[in-house]
């Protein structure tokens, strides 16, 4: 009995030897890139090859791939999500870095094994979807199947957790829980590290990655290579190259557009097809062989995602504006609104800050982008199309009818069919419309701004839009509105910026649900009549109607639904109740206008009202003597100052000189602030500067104009230490804007925007290195016209260079600067900046970008021949940045 419990112990030692050797082999194996298994599962590849195109001949994924591998080499990075629009080609992308990584040698192997898994929107179920993940994670690992999905977890935790992993989920619209998975959590899990792609930045969010990397579309040259490469060498025949390089241009440098619709074209040689094929994709008709299944389909996808029908419609409502227009945010947001899409019960400032949150979202998912400024968004031109088939094609009935910037000269009746809802003729040459009631019951909102010929609205016209509550007339030339417009009791928005011809308008008393009347840029001399009715309305924009000489005292106190008056460059000027007229022009409209005029103390009674801008021609001491308590309940207070009197027929006198006064009030409420043809305005800010008792900390933007700056007391702290944007226009006798900066001790640590014109005597923008030594929040520089401007930052000689000057310095402008020779001698990181242009700058010579901070840049735009003439470091960043650079044939 002995010798055999002798002979098993023998016998289990050396098994668990064998066992233990075995164990270790594999892992060995494993780390070295080899394939591993154990008793039950057959061996498994570290990582699988993933059939596919490669990215070697395609620079601007190459760059990304490069970045993404870079990360997958920082150890404190361990989730790392790449988003991006639909067919931009984030699997293309991933499938390569997998690839890559399944023939990385294994001296260089990061990883013992490289799961792919494609996640999806297969099902409605999220349990399922989870299921569906698990099976695919335990068939690249061999295991077994168990029988519920909380086994399956337990069996995967365990057999990764024996791993240095990288899992790859592909495809992902939702968050994943990766306990209920059963994945590691690579934060625990030391070495491991997940990447997933989603079209949902948000989604990326919810997942907690540490970075999050956007794939853009190509380039012109790339996406020109990848269409011929589908279409094919007829793609280079002189008879069809110009109208492919159109068909191309109209597929918006995105992947799968571009190898859809070439390939849909391969080897076609009759022209009339390519003409085709041009006029289908501008109408954004899906007739085109695959184009419907394959592109709009799959974006389709981002769109059924969102999460209710409100949403979808705010969405849809954006391809009423042309292709690559910037929408201002403002304005969309108002339209939404108008409709009720955004609840109509908000105020005006939560219903902006609802859009806003609702474009970011949209923007979050790549159906909307930022525009040509951060206050406006536009959409991808193939976005734009899927919008439009599906507002107009996809469903059962077409209930969009969108015809922006098409070339239309007359307006089509055929089209303005009764079950439309949204209609939009923006942007065209129509020069007049039909003079026949058309019966179009159920359009809500309705497009025809930026019609420059048009001149009349025939007084039939309107009879047949009952249901209007968005009309924009901007930009035509209609001189007055049909009295038709009465009509449209429903009307809540009614848009007409830029009519500059627009002169007057009927009695307006009837339309009691109007919200928003936009006159902005009319050359209306008074209010139209029955406005004090008008008890619904929440925004008046008056800006920069220069005629208007009139505003009625009884018409202002009844508009008590009142949120937000705009009357900045107004003619219209705001004085103090209750005293003789001091002035010509004062007594010149007392002459004219029997009823009495509105005054500043007019205001108090709107009680709604939080945000308000307006022309000061009053003194500033007459100003606060009066009541004005209630301005600090305002949200934003706009204030100029000094503004000379504009009605034609009144000389303009010389500018107002406020040395005297005091404007201390002013800048502790005031938002934003503009002195304009102000005399003495260094006393201003002399006085400013010695009767400080704090910082204004309120004050965002301030603009100085036509005034000139002389020497004097410098404060040592900072007066308005939040001003976000500064615009300086024809000051005189300074030579940098660091001697603005020195008079009220500015440090600008949230300046953002920055804007100086016609500044003569201007030879750099900044001294750096004393009181200034960085502009952290700088974003955008636009100068124009200062005809001695050498050099845009300087240096202190000796200061230390710390950091970036300007880290976030995403803009840069320059136009009319015939001495300008350099942005900056020291050389700068630059590493944010997207976009240059550069006009009548025959002096610059040289830019500050070298191989490694030039990858930021999007776009530079200039005249060909200054393009030719610049001088590199090397030719490597000149190639680089060729691909960039786009001509500017109107200078």
């Amino acid at each position: 009995m002995e010798i055999v419990i002798s002979l098993v112990s023998s016998l289990v030692v050396e098994g668990g030897k064998h066992v233990f050797r075995s164990i270790a082999s594999k892992m060995r194996r494993c780390w070295h890139g080899e394939t591993i298994g154990d008793a039950t599962n057959p061996t498994i590849k570290v990582a699988e090859h993933i059939p596919g195109p490669s990215i070697r001949d395609h620079t601007t994924s190459s760059e990304t791939m490069a970045r993404v591998l870079e990360l997958l080499q920082e150890d404190e990075v361990r989730r790392i999500g790449i988003w991006g629009m639909g067919g931009v080609g984030k699997s293309y992308l991933v499938k390569n870095l997998n690839n890559k990584l399944s023939s990385t040698s294994s001296s260089q192997q990061p990883f013992s094994l490289v799961i792919w898994a494609t996640v999806s929107k297969t099902t409605s179920s999220r349990q399922l979807d989870v299921k569906n993940l698990q099976n695919k994670i335990v068939d690249r690992l061999n295991l077994k199947e168990e029988e519920t999905m909380e086994r399956t977890a337990k069996q995967l935790l365990k057999r990764l957790g024996r791993e240095k992993f990288l899992l790859i989920l592909d495809d992902v619209w939702e968050t994943i829980n990766l306990d209920l998975v059963g994945i590691p959590r690579p934060e625990t899990h030391l070495g491991s590290k997940i990447i997933l792609t989603s079209r949902s930045l948000d989604v990326c969010r919810t997942m907690m990655t540490d970075v999050e990397v956007k794939v853009e579309v190509l380039t012109d040259e790339e996406a020109w290579e990848l269409f011929k490469e589908h279409a094919g060498e007829v793609a280079d025949l002189q008879s069809i190259k110009p109208l492919a390089e159109a068909v191309c241009k109209e597929c918006g440098k995105l992947p799968l557009a571009l190898i859809t619709v070439g390939s849909a074209m391969r080897r076609k040689t009759r022209v009339g097809l390519w003409e085709d094929a041009i006029d289908e994709l501008r109408m954004s008709r899906p007739s085109i062989h695959g184009i419907e299944p394959n592109l709009y389909g799959s974006l389709k996808l981002s769109y059924d995602s969102l999460q209710n029908e409100k949403l979808k419609s705010c969405f849809l409502y954006c391809c009423l504006y042309p292709e690559d227009y910037s929408i201002q945010l403002s304005e969309l947001v108002e339209c939404w609104w108008a409709e009720g899409l955004i609840g109509n019960q908000l105020t005006y400032h939560a219903a902006l800050n609802r859009g806003i949150a609702l474009i970011e979202s949209l923007k979050d998912l790549c159906l909307l982008e930022t525009g040509d400024s951060d206050n406006s968004v536009k959409m991808h031109g193939v976005v734009r199309d899927v919008a439009i088939w599906i507002a107009t094609c996809a469903g059962p009935e077409s209930k969009f009818l969108v015809r922006a910037n098409v070339g239309m000269i007359t307006l089509s009746e055929v089209e303005l069919q009764r079950n439309l809802e949204r209609v939009s003729f923006m942007r065209n040459g129509i020069k007049a419309l039909s003079d026949q009631e058309i019966d179009c019951p159920k359009v809500i909102s309705i497009f025809l701004q930026y019609n420059s010929f048009l001149q009349t609205i025939p007084e039939s016209f309107l009879r047949g839009f009952g249901a209007l509550k968005v009309m924009n007339l901007g930009g035509t030339q209609i001189r007055s509105l049909p009295v038709s417009l009465l009509r449209l009791q429903d009307l809540r928005a009614l848009l007409l910026r830029s009519c500059n011809h627009l002169e007057e308008l009927p009695p307006l008393g009837i339309l009691t649900k109007l919200s928003i009347l936009d006159l902005h840029d009319t050359s209306i001399k008074k209010l139209p009549e029955g406005m004090d009715q008008l008890t619904n309305l929440r925004k008046l924009d008056l800006s920069y109607t220069l005629n208007l000489e009139f505003v009625p005292a009884e018409t202002v106190s009844k508009l008590t639904s009142l949120e937000f008056l705009d009357m900045r460059e107004s003619g219209y000027r705001w004085l103090i109740k209750q005293r003789p007229p001091l002035l010509y022009f004062e007594i010149y409209l007392q002459e004219r206008h029997t009823e009495q005029r509105a005054t500043v103390e007019d205001l108090q009674s709107l009680q709604r009202l939080s945000v308000l801008y307006l022309c000061l021609y009053d003194t500033v001491k007459a100003f606060e003597e009066c009541d004005v308590y209630w301005i600090e309940r305002l949200k934003t207070f706009g204030c100029s100052m000094g503004l000379t009197y504009s009605v034609r027929d009144i000389p303009r006198p010389v500018g107002r000189d406020l040395s005297g006064d005091s404007i201390e009030w002013f800048i502790s409420h005031a938002t934003s602030l503009a002195f304009d043809n102000c005399r003495n305005l260094h006393e201003i800010l002399e006085n400013l500067v010695i009767n400080r008792v704090d910082c204004f900390t309120n004050m965002k933007m301030l603009t100085l104009k036509d005034a000139i700056l002389n020497e004097g007391s410098k404060d040592q702290f900072d007066l308005l230490p939040n001003l976000e944007e500064l615009y300086l226009d024809n000051i005189g006798k300074i030579k940098s804007i660091s001697v603005v900066a020195d008079r009220m001790g500015l440090n600008f640590p949230r300046l953002e925007t920055l804007v100086v014109t016609g500044c003569d005597e201007l030879e750099n923008l900044f001294f750096l290195g004393n009181r200034i030594t960085s502009l952290p929040k700088l974003s955008k520089i636009k100068i124009d016209t200062c005809v001695r401007l050498n050099e845009l930052f300087q240096y202190v000689p000796g200061s230390a260079k710390e950091h970036a000057a300007f880290p976030n310095l995403q803009m840069v402008r320059l136009s009319g600067l015939p001495r300008l020779q350099c942005l900056c001698k020291r050389e700068e990181s630059w590493q944010s900046l997207e976009e240059l242009e550069v006009t009548l700058c025959p002096s610059l010579k040289k830019l500050p970008f070298r191989t490694m901070n030039g990858n930021s840049i999007k776009e530079i735009r200039g005249d060909a021949h200054w393009w030719s003439e610049l001088h590199w470091d090397t030719d490597d960043i000149k190639l680089y940045l060729d691909r960039h650079f786009k001509e500017m044939l109107d200078l």
